[in-house]
């Protein structure tokens, strides 16, 4: 997962420094399409984001429903995550009707 978001910060900056070179040279085709560059490392690296909420989410709410009275912190550590992580999940799930708030984790 750390792969695929650094390659998309790769892509990203790569398509920045040619869209500037370029752009300093005139030559506005090739800028527009390491902008477009820019552009699929933005939407990569959202992906990855995103897919890896999910990841955490599923986690903590199958943590939850094993010991649904534990701490943050301790579910972090389980989990290898923070507990800001944790709380933004707990959160999310709670939203979204997936938890009770009454079951999320007492701090």
């Amino acid at each position: 997962m750390n792969r695929l978001l650094v390659g998309s910060a790769l892509l990203g900056a790569a398509g920045a420094v040619t869209a500037i070179v370029a752009a300093v040279q005139h030559n506005y085709a090739v800028c527009s399409v390491a902008l477009f560059a820019v552009a699929a490392g933005g939407i990569g690296a959202y992906v990855v984001s995103r897919y890896q909420d999910a990841a955490n989410d599923r986690a903590v709410l199958r943590r939850l429903r094993e010991s649904p009275h534990q701490p943050v912190d301790a579910l972090a550590s389980e989990l290898g995550l923070r507990p800001a992580a944790v709380r933004l999940s707990i959160y999310r799930l709670t939203s979204s009707g997936e938890l009770r708030s009454n079951a999320g984790s007492s701090e």
